[in-house]
């Protein structure tokens, strides 16, 4: 996607919402030429004498990236980690590529999963990533409104 006669913005201008991101708990991310943003999301599980048990979940949004080999490469060298439930991968594409979600399971899942998703802007989304595709929709709304000058909030960045 480019700035074009539609007003479309360009995807890998992603990273200028900063503040939205921020919001949301990502910080900037990169890998091996990719980039994006991440976050950990911790879940805790309670009862009547307290902490039953923690475990976290990281999520990657990556906009700058090679497509399908970068998408196997990340299944590939994904590893388990102590307490980390789930690794959630969404990769931000221009064209629908028709990639389906691609999940690795670490000793049959007893030691976490790893997901790896497409998704473009505007477009549908499987319910396992309802929380992400939303921000990404919203975070291009917000770089539109910006690029207009109705934004407001521009120098805040």
């Amino acid at each position: 996607m480019s700035a074009g006669d539609d007003g479309v913005t360009d995807i890998s201008d992603l990273g200028l919402v900063s503040d939205l991101w921020e919001y949301w708990g990502f910080s900037p991310w990169n890998f091996e030429g990719m980039k994006g943003v991440s976050r950990r999301v911790t879940f805790v599980k309670s009862a009547l004498i307290g902490e039953v048990c923690r475990y976290y979940a990281d999520d990657y949004i990556i906009w700058n990236h090679r497509g399908k080999a970068d998408r196997d490469r990340i299944l590939n060298v994904c590893r388990p980690k102590p307490e980390l439930m789930t690794q959630r991968y969404l990769f931000v594409e221009a064209a629908e590529s028709g990639g389906k979600c691609s999940i690795r399971s670490f000793l049959f899942g007893f030691r976490g999963y790893a997901e790896v998703h497409s998704f473009t802007p505007g477009g549908k989304f499987e319910k396992r990533i309802k929380d992400l595709a939303p921000l990404v929709d919203k975070a291009l709304e917000l770089l539109r409104s910006r690029k207009k000058g109705s934004g407001g909030d521009r120098g805040e960045n």
